[in-house]
């Protein structure tokens, strides 16, 4: 999520109806509290499975402490929040998975993804992984393995690695604002102590690197005789939505296979936001940035 996203509570509430005199001071209360259970929500949401505490809400959604409170109370009662016994910090709860449940067939990327991963497979004969960013980390949604079977894949579906180890990772952070790549990079940087050839400044290279060419790309890194390429997904308003990628060996990654693995990757790229927006009743019409990819 931006940085700009804990401007919410700031913004005046632009109300309609009401009669001749506006809306009553009723109505604007309740919509009022409305759109700040909402900014708390996109708080917690934010802030992954560790949550936060009173305070740090506060700080993020600009809420008076006490408004806060009150809120979050409401939010426990209803189990769209929960607190967590040892740490006393807020996350979202068990409710929110209900709702999600609920809207996944709609929009769960992995069914869009399905005839994707199958068509890559085929085509190239190597391992396709669809993943999606959890906060600090890229989760592997799912993964089709072609006939040219890995010696060993590291990453199987449904597993997490933290962001910037790895071609996918690398897709899904280096296009992402400035401040959440740098924050995400001192976040994990704790986590590299067993990855000799991965440190902040090898990702923050990877991340440039991946900008200016398009796509990401590994070679022997943490794998020996492993390769792989991966693209972003993007979505109407140029977030990556998740990544796309490509994982075979170093003998079938010459500098030629990988661009047209890249192209491969790309269109398939652009047929999942294309599917996506689709699903969402969203405008397809999203501007490519030059030297990424042509219009959908």
């Amino acid at each position: 999520m931006g940085s700009n996203l804990w401007t919410f509570a700031d913004k005046p509430l632009q109300l309609g109806g009401g009669g001749a005199y506006g809306p009553s001071k009723t109505a604007s209360e309740g919509v009022r509290s409305i759109h700040r259970a909402v900014t708390v929500l996109n708080v917690l949401s934010s802030v992954g499975r560790t949550g936060a505490s009173l305070t740090k809400i506060v700080q993020l959604s600009k809420l008076h402490k006490a408004t806060a409170h009150r809120i979050l109370c409401a939010l426990l009662s209803e189990g769209f929040v929960e607190q967590d016994a040892a740490s006393r910090n807020y996350r979202l709860g068990a409710q929110i998975s209900v709702l999600n449940a609920v809207m996944g067939q709609q929009f769960d990327l992995r069914i869009i993804g399905k005839g994707v991963l199958d068509r890559l497979a085929e085509a190239t004969g190597d391992a396709v992984y669809l993943a999606v960013r959890t906060h600090y980390d890229g989760l592997c949604l799912d993964l089709r393995e072609g006939a040219n079977r890995m010696p060993e894949l590291r990453l199987r579906a449904n597993e997490c690695w933290p962001l910037g180890i790895g071609a996918f990772s690398i897709a899904l952070l280096a296009f992402l604002p400035d401040d959440e790549v740098e924050a995400i990079i001192e976040h994990n940087s704790r986590y590299l102590g067993a990855q000799k050839d991965i440190t902040p400044q090898y990702i923050r290279d990877q991340v440039r690197l991946t900008r200016t060419r398009g796509f990401a790309s590994s070679r022997n890194l943490g794998n020996q005789g492993m390769a792989a390429a991966a693209v972003p997904v993007f979505d109407p308003h140029w977030r990556p939505l998740a990544s796309l990628c490509i994982t075979t060996t170093l003998e079938r990654f010459s500098e030629s296979r990988e661009q047209d693995l890249i192209n491969l990757l790309w269109a398939e790229s652009r047929r999942i936001t294309g599917e996506w927006c689709e699903l969402g009743g969203i405008s397809r019409a999203i501007t490519w940035r030059k030297g990424l990819a042509s219009s959908i």
